[in-house]
């Protein structure tokens, strides 16, 4: 008997194939969870680190169990990519009862951390049941410049210790950054140890404010021109730059307020099992224990089809594939869905 013979697709190809079919209808197919506000670090241009040992933030958490009924309804509902993270994840004493239940369900799971408290023990669990990818973010290249960022001694160390972890057991790992004015010189240092490596590395240079609305954080952001140049000088991002290039002259945002997927293949729910179209649109929310899923997601889809009120420069603009402006950026500085962020938009120019 002949058995039939399937070509190996790559993965990325094969979730970008399956995004593209999506794409066709709204479909809750992704979601970003966080597990806790809560972090061991004290990173100065984090939006939403509250400190590890607060009785607070810790109170709003889910518990374990509620945790996994979410997981369940989102897992019938259909959703396939899930994305851990927080706040740290690993500051859960019960990460790996979540890891596996979600993995349980049949979750593509991507799991975003600091990687320092990553043990032996969390490590062998990913590599008996592996997860898309884990992600850490990597705040420098020097211990001195990486614990600049994050405030706290011997972080540097651990975060090491945790990415040696990973690469020891072949767990798939990435490697990303947020270049602010602190480790912007290092940047070249951290794609170095990227490549050493043989993973995966990126690099974000956009700042948001802090989820209680404090705009500290922004003043680590680099100017516009220096955004710019990092860009220039790295080659595929020019060539993602071109490739949008290519695809602008169109008035996008003329009708509608969103343009993005934020409630139309994504979502996401905050530690309290309150679900909103992304990580960093919070409002509209719903709390997904007191109406279900399927009400929550109807919602979300009627955000999606407000039209805009306000005759704003970004009716008439046409460089909506080289600009980052969105409703959670609104949202953000201007309390609003539409008003557009000055820094925001003077960047698009840039990129032109």
């Amino acid at each position: 008997m002949e058995c039939s013979s399937l070509p190996i697709m790559d993965f990325n190809d094969w979730t970008g194939s399956l995004a593209a079919v999506m794409q066709r209808e709204r479909y809750p197919f992704s979601c970003s969870f966080e597990l806790t506000d809560r972090c061991n670090l004290r990173c100065v241009h984090c939006y939403i680190n509250q400190p590890a040992g607060s009785l607070e933030s810790r109170s709003k958490e889910m518990d374990t169990g509620e945790v996994k009924q979410l997981l369940d309804w989102i897992a019938d509902a259909g959703c396939l990519f899930l994305t851990l993270t927080g706040g740290e994840v690993m500051l859960r004493p019960d990460f790996a009862q979540i890891y596996k239940h979600a993995r349980q369900r049949g979750f593509l799971v991507s799991v975003f951390t600091n990687g320092t408290l990553l043990t032996p023990q969390i490590a062998d669990l990913l590599a008996e049941i592996p997860p898309v990818a884990v992600e850490i973010t990597l705040y420098g290249a020097t211990q001195e410049t990486y614990e600049r960022v994050t405030g706290i001694a011997g972080s540097f160390e651990r975060c090491l210790r945790g990415i040696r972890l990973l690469m020891e057991r072949g767990v798939k790992l990435r490697l990303k950054t947020f270049v602010i004015t602190l480790n912007r010189h290092e940047l070249p240092q951290m794609q170095s140890l990227a490549e050493q490596l043989g993973v995966e590395y990126r690099y974000d240079g956009i700042i948001w404010p802090r989820l209680d609305g404090n705009t500290a954080p922004m003043q680590y952001q680099l100017s516009l021109d220096e955004e710019v140049d990092i860009d220039l000088a790295s080659p595929d991002r020019m060539q993602e730059w071109d490739a949008l290039m290519n695809n602008n002259g169109k008035k996008v945002r003329a009708e509608k307020v969103y343009i993005c997927g934020a409630g139309r293949n994504s979502f996401h729910i905050d530690s309290a099992g309150r679900m909103s179209g992304c990580i960093s649109l919070r409002d509209p929310a719903f709390n997904l224990f007191e109406m279900d899923f399927d009400e929550a997601w109807a919602r979300l889809g009627k955000e999606r089809e407000l039209k805009r009120q306000l005759h704003t420069p970004c009716v008439d603009c046409t460089l909506g594939n080289l600009c980052d402006q969105c409703p959670g950026w609104s949202q953000s500085i201007h309390h609003d869905y539409e008003n557009p962020v000055e820094f925001v938009c003077k960047l698009a120019h840039l990129r032109l």
